[in-house]
């Protein structure tokens, strides 16, 4: 049976065209007006009638996808404290489980939790802040007396020495006193100028610290009813197949709550055991240097080598540099050898499953395009990303398969 596809006459193909043009330079003539949300409900609104044509239902969906990205975007300062709240209660929801089985009421075990947290979070800001101000304190000023020192050095031994190897020991003084106080005065230039765009955004700061203290009660909120969020995101799910999608979800799910549940745990005993060691060694900056190497060791091999930098650049600033740089070598490699051999493989394992050249592509590609946050969500993405492409290729093979033996 033949269905007769509508013609349509010269004269309406020419009064769409007409009515397509005017819709277009009134949008332009509105474009100020014409907010993102209120441009996406107007497409939306020609094309959900539509929605039938295969062609219509993929440009609606990459126009949600690209709305939601702008969203995400637009808004993340508000976001940020709703994110914060629901990966810690990701983080918690498996203790929470336990104790529940163990018939401890949900809603206590939640309390204790966030207190606990808290609890933790303050006491670790109220001991670490002062120390960190005051080692910054020194570090910066000691920075800043490092030409003085090294004209002085100059002045005294330096000049003896220069002259032993045969160097213009004037031409070099008259460039230290042209280029050293321009140089400070760049230095001091610019200090000021980030401090003044600090006050400048002073105001931005306090709303956002007012999103900040929303983020206890959402954490509790969210972690007192996540596995009523895990339900309603199973019920989404499509009923003819979810079963299937379930288990790639759960795999999924596997995979990055043992990533960052273990990467969290690693990463604090990391900053502890090194900040042990280096206060052991008597470093100074030692709580600097232990925090950078906690914070940075939940990226892989990136974070190891960052730490490193930084250290030695510290080290390098310090009253005594060799023995300083010496000594933060030994302690992050000595700490870096205990979380490889002991801490990394009974607490994370090899959940990710990732060839090393792989996880450092994926943490540069990450990185690139959506900078600090994909540093950390680039490994267990990749690992994503992995089993969906391998399912895809699985079912790729499996119609080719199909298609052979029925053309058999």
């Amino acid at each position: 049976m033949n269905i007769e596809k509508p013609k349509y006459e010269l004269f309406e193909i020419l009064f769409l065209v007409s009515l397509t043009i005017l819709l277009g330079l009134f949008f332009y003539a509105m474009r100020l007006a014409l907010i993102p949300p209120f441009l996406v409900l107007i497409i939306l609104f020609f094309l959900i009638p539509l929605r039938g044509n295969p062609v219509v239902m993929r440009l609606i969906i990459l126009i949600v996808v690209i709305f939601a990205f702008w969203f995400i975007r637009d808004t993340m300062d508000i976001l940020a404290p709703f994110a914060i709240a629901f990966a810690l209660a990701y983080l918690f929801d498996p203790l929470v489980t336990r104790l529940e089985k163990r018939r401890i009421p949900r809603i206590t075990s939640v309390s204790v939790i966030v207190v606990v947290t808290l609890g933790f979070f303050f006491l670790l800001i109220t001991l670490s802040i002062p120390r960190i101000i005051n080692e910054l304190r020194n570090l910066i000023s000691f920075v800043l007396e490092v030409p003085s020192r090294f004209s002085e050095w100059f002045n005294s031994d330096g000049a003896s020495y220069l002259g032993k190897t045969r160097e213009d020991v004037d031409k070099i003084q008259v460039w230290l006193d042209r280029e050293v106080p321009h140089r400070m005065e760049n230095i001091s230039a610019y200090v000021v100028q980030r401090l003044v765009q600090i006050t400048k955004t002073l105001p931005t700061l306090f709303t956002k610290l007012l999103y900040l203290v929303l983020t206890p009660f959402l954490f509790f909120y969210i972690l007192k009813d996540f596995h009523k969020v895990r339900r309603w995101i199973k019920e989404l799910l499509p009923i003819e197949t979810s079963w299937v999608v379930r288990e790639y979800v759960d795999k999924v799910d596997a995979i990055i709550a043992g990533f960052f549940r273990g990467q969290f745990i690693v990463c604090t005993l990391v900053g502890i055991l090194t900040t042990l060691l280096l206060l052991l060694f008597r470093v100074e900056y030692a709580l600097l240097i232990g925090i950078m190497a906690g914070a940075l060791n939940i990226v892989p091999y990136v974070g190891l080598a960052i730490t490193l930098f930084i250290g030695l650049l510290i080290g390098i600033a310090s009253p005594h540099p060799l023995t300083t740089c010496l000594k933060i070598v030994v302690a992050v490699e000595t700490i870096r050898v205990v979380e490889s051999s002991v801490l990394a493989p009974r607490i994370v394992g090899d959940r990710v499953g990732l060839h090393p050249v792989w996880v450092m592509f994926s943490i540069l590609i990450f990185a690139h395009f959506l900078g600090i946050v994909g540093l950390i969500i680039a490994v267990p993405l990749a690992a994503s990303l992995k089993i969906f492409i391998s399912v895809w290729m699985h079912s790729y093979r499996r119609k080719i398969w199909r298609r052979k033996r029925n053309d058999n």
